[in-house]
Formats: structure tokens, C-alpha cells, sequence
């Protein structure tokens, strides 16, 4: 943690020095007009209110911009550090200790080193939209009302700061409807061969009740914000991004579209058959257009991915890994797909759905911040695959010990990352811009 620190105080006083790079300024205001409204400033309904609040309570009037600045990165790097202790927490809830150690350091100098010292959200919305996939996960697989409202809370926490959960929490339901209704009817089947049900209708109760909590808990927490933005922008969702800069082609026509026009403090003053939205971008697009605009961005995301901090690699190791497991051992591989069949289902959805979202999205705002919102929940899924689903019997004889494949992975691991990490503080760290 010490060299962490270090290492990511250094990248903000040698690489970060102008905070009108990568939205640090917009932060900024957006933090200074809360404090100094007595919070009750609106928002441009771009960026979301968490973060900034959080920055405001360390607003001093008295302060140049770039002692603010200063006292910014330095409070995101706290909330870093404080976001990795409790990763590990977690992880070591889920994960052998030599696996959550691992990953942990993985994350830390790979990513969030790069990340810490900025003025910038995402180190926050990665740790909450972290939490939240993880609870989803668990209430597909044994639900809890109780983890309802929790993950319902952390949801709208998550939306607060980037309004990006809506897409994963959409896909969540609809698996969950998915299994409530497997549910029904094999509750129906079961009763007419007056077989035990696997399900019954205490668990068919347990799981609406459970939905049911998760919804409440997102919109009471999203609920303020949410009644802002219906009577201010005329939508309760609005958002700039998701409402309209979505269906552009470029950046450069959002800033002549709807931004010239107005978008930050209303509904832009366009004619209606100006405004972008999903019907219009179909039907003035072919299909090879958008079918171009999809592989085009997921070119661009995975040459991002490969010349950025380092990550990429750990997550082509990990995911080789788990799919030579799930082959080596097919038979416990069609076991496990067909007991969990709506996890796997929504593990599958969610990141094939982000991913395309990221790609389609990439005209509009490139570089590593989105995708790197789903790395967490990528490695941690890959990690749980490795050790708890193949850590028992993925093991080999080896001059007669039994030898556990996934001990051999964890190792062969740490030695990469150890030489990664001294790369990273060596010569990275000073040399890599983080915030993009």
C-alpha cells in the first residue's frame, strides 16, 4: 500500500498537471457550485452528483484552483485506498487468500494506480458498480430480500455517479423474470407428477419478494435526483449522454447538435425531428453503417486495451485459463452450466451487452474509462470460475503429489505481476497519461 500511495501521488504531481484535461475541470465546478448553492444546484445532467458532492465537503472559498486541484487528487487517492481495502475484503470472502491477493494487486497497479490521482469519478463508480454486480449475482443465485435493498441502495449509489447501471440492472430483471417464471412452471410440472418441487412457493415468494426490494431500494435512492430531472428536463432519466449523444456519429456533431442548443439546462430548443434518438438514427443509417459503427469500436476498444497501463494482459490469461478448465473437465463443465444455468446466463448478457454498448459508444468518448468500469466484474467472475468452480478438481499428479493447476496459475501470476509492478513505478507511472 505504500508503494501504491506513493506511486500514485507521484503520477498526480509529474503526469496530471492540467485539470482542464479529461473533464477534471467540469468536476471541479461541479463540486464548487454544490458548495457554494448550500447544495442545491441542479447539474447539467452529464456528469452525476455523488462524486462532486463527496469532493465539495474538502471545498475551501480561500483556495487558488490549483491548491483545490491539488486537494482533489490527493482526497482521490484516500478514496482509493479506501476502495482496495475493501475490495480485498470481498474478495477474500470469495477467493483463496494467494487468489485475492492476486487480483488485488493486479487491480491496483494496473489500473487504479493510474487512475487515483485525478479529479475524476471513476475510481468510486468502478468499487460501487462492482458491489452491485457481485450482489446481483448472488440474489440470482440464492435470493435474500434483505441483499434486495442492499443491492438496490448500492444500484442507485452506482447511478449517482455514472449513469451507466441501467443497462445491467434492465438484464438482471428480465433473468430474473426468466427464473421466477423456470420456477413456475416446474413448480406445475412437479405437482402434477406429485413429485417434491425443486422451487415451491416459498421460493417463488423469496424471489418477487426479492425483486420487488430491489426496485424499491434504486428508486428511493435515485428518487430526488430522478424528481429533478422530470421537472427540470421534462425526463426522469435524462442524461445527455444516454438521451442523445448516444445516437451521433461523432463528437463533433453532439457539439453542433443538441449541446449548441441547450441540452446542459433543458431540453434542447431544436425542432423535434432534429433531436437525435434511436428511430431517427435507424432510419438515416444502413444497416452496414451501423453493423461498421459496432466492429469499428470494438477494434478501437481492444487496441485501447492493448497499448494501455497493463491489465489487458491479466485479462487474456485469466480467461484462457478458465476456458481450457471448462474443456479439460466438460463433464463437470455441463454440471455446473446446467445448475446455474440464468448466472451464467446473465454473466453472459451483462458483459456481451456492455461491450457492445462501449463499442457503439466509442465515437462519442474513447479511451479506457468506460471499459475499464467492467474489469472488476470481469476478472472477479474469471477468478470465481478458476478457483471456486474448477479449484477442486483441476488437479494433476506430479511425481506423486497431487498438484492444484490453479496454485501453478496464482504463482506463475504474482511472478508477472511482480515484474509489472516494477515496470509500473519505474517508468509507467511518469510516463503514461491515466486519465482518459
Amino acid at each position: 500500500m505504500v508503494v501504491y500511495v506513493s506511486a500514485a501521488l507521484r503520477h498526480a504531481r509529474v503526469v496530471n498537471l492540467d485539470r482542464g484535461s479529461t473533464d477534471q475541470s467540469a468536476y471541479m465546478g461541479y463540486a464548487r457550485s454544490l458548495a457554494e448553492s448550500n447544495y442545491t444546484y441542479v447539474g447539467d445532467r452529464n456528469r452525476m452528483p455523488l462524486y462532486p458532492i463527496l469532493q465539495s465537503l474538502a471545498y475551501d472559498p480561500g483556495a487558488t484552483a490549483e491548491e483545490w486541484f491539488a486537494r482533489g487528487k490527493a482526497l482521490n487517492i484516500a478514496l482509493s485506498v479506501c476502495c482496495l481495502i475493501g475490495l480485498f475484503a470481498m474478495l477474500r470472502c470469495h477467493l483463496p487468500a494467494a487468489a485475492a491477493i492476486a487480483l488485488t494487486l493486479i487491480v491496483a497497479f494496473t489500473v487504479l494506480v493510474f487512475k487515483a490521482g485525478y479529479f475524476q469519478a471513476e475510481i468510486l463508480f468502478y468499487t460501487l458498480n462492482f458491489f452491485s454486480f457481485l450482489l446481483m449475482n448472488r440474489l440470482l443465485h440464492r435470493p435474500s430480500w434483505k441483499e434486495g435493498v442492499a443491492a438496490g441502495a448500492l444500484l442507485g449509489l452506482s447511478h449517482l455517479t455514472k449513469a451507466s447501471v441501467i443497462p445491467g440492472l434492465a438484464l438482471f430483471f428480465v433473468v430474473g423474470a426468466l427464473e421466477l417464471a423456470y420456477g413456475l412452471h416446474t413448480t406445475r410440472r412437479t405437482r402434477s407428477t406429485g413429485q417434491a418441487s425443486a422451487v415451491g412457493q416459498k421460493g417463488i415468494r423469496s424471489h418477487v419478494a426479492t425483486w420487488v426490494c430491489v426496485g424499491l431500494a434504486f428508486l428511493l435512492t435515485v428518487g430526488p435526483y430522478l424528481v429533478n430531472s422530470k421537472r427540470v428536463y421534462g425526463q426522469y432519466f435524462y442524461n445527455v449522454n444516454s438521451t442523445f449523444y448516444l445516437w451521433y456519429d461523432s463528437w463533433d456533431e453532439a457539439k453542433e447538435g443538441t449541446r449548441a442548443h441547450g441540452d446542459r439546462y433543458g431540453w434542447p430548443d431544436m425542432p423535434p425531428e432534429m433531436i437525435p434518438s434511436a428511430g431517427k438514427y435507424l432510419r438515416e443509417h444502413t444497416p452496414a453503417e451501423i453493423i461498421g459503427r459496432v466492429t469499428n469500436g470494438l477494434e478501437a476498444l481492444f487496441r485501447q486495451a492493448v497499448q494501455s497501463y497493463g491489465y489487458f494482459k491479466y485479462e487474456v490469461v485469466y480467461l484462457v485459463s478458465a476456458l481450457i478448465l471448462a474443456l479439460a473437465y466438460h463433464r463437470h463443465t455441463r454440471r455446473l452450466l446446467l445448475q446455474h444455468r440464468f448466472l451464467w446466463l446473465f454473466n453472459a448478457l451483462y458483459f456481451a451487452a456492455y461491450l457492445l454498448l462501449y463499442a457503439w459508444f466509442t465515437p462519442i468518448c474513447s479511451g479506457n474509462r468506460l471499459p475499464l468500469a467492467q474489469f472488476l466484474p470481469l476478472m472477479f467472475g474469471l477468478s470465481v470460475v478458476i478457483y471456486r468452480l474448477y479449484g477442486e478438481v483441476a488437479r494433476v499428479a506430479f511425481r506423486g503429489r497431487s498438484v492444484s493447476l490453479t496454485t501453478v496459475l496464482t504463482v506463475a501470476v504474482l511472478f508477472l505481476l511482480a515484474y509489472d509492478a516494477y515496470d509500473v513505478i519505474t517508468h509507467r507511472i511518469v510516463s503514461m497519461y491515466g486519465g482518459s
